[in-house]
């Protein structure tokens, strides 16, 4: 069985704790998760400077991709090579993760018939972007998962991280859960058909 390959997607304004926490989460459970983008280097929101280990051409074998929100994400949501590269995933059977405002970038991949989720002040802008049904918590929708739009104890990235662990390693769950000291705080919701 080939192992699953999580590709998480970095941009200018990528939002610090979107892209690591579901990384720290991923990582811990073994999966083998790459960090890709356009340029080789990136600053995040926070002002890191983080370096991909591929370019957005790994999205097209990834078996998962997980874009998270940031800043920088209105403006992603405008690059065609990520528009390219994320619709090119989807067309070879990825499942599509996002976190708070990555689903702006979702939606204008091509996702905007799929509930998504957002944070609370973004939502105007989703709906800008097509998407009618705009959830809030950990939410699923077909071949889509994404988070935002609530406040909670926990991290949105991290909850997110463990949704995606139950999908493709379900029996690292509760060995991260112990290794990290910590239980999701969402669990996701399906979208009405």
């Amino acid at each position: 069985m080939t192992a699953s390959v999580v590709a998480v997607l970095g941009y200018a304004g990528v939002d610090d704790l979107d892209l690591v926490g579901v990384h720290a989460v991923l990582a811990k459970g073994g999966l083998p998760v790459r960090i890709v983008a356009g340029p080789p280097t990136f600053p995040t929101s926070g002002g890191l400077i983080l370096a991909a280990g591929a370019g957005l051409d790994a999205l097209a074998t990834a078996t998962a991709v997980v874009v998270p929100g940031g800043r920088g994400a209105a403006t992603a949501a405008t690059d065609p090579a990520i528009q390219t590269a994320l619709a090119g995933a989807l067309r070879s059977g990825a499942r599509m993760y996002g976190v708070c405002t990555g689903s702006l970038i979702l939606a204008a991949a091509g996702l905007a018939g799929h509930r998504l989720a957002v944070h609370g002040a973004k939502r105007d802008l989703l709906r800008g972007l097509g998407v009618a049904e705009i959830g809030v918590g950990l939410v699923r929708s077909g071949p889509v998962c994404t988070v935002g739009g609530d406040r909670r104890a926990s991290v949105k990235s991290v909850d997110l991280g463990f949704e995606i662990l139950a999908d493709l390693a379900p029996h690292m769950v509760a060995e991260v859960q112990a290794r990290m000291e910590l239980d999701p705080g969402r669990v996701a919701s399906e979208a009405a058909a």
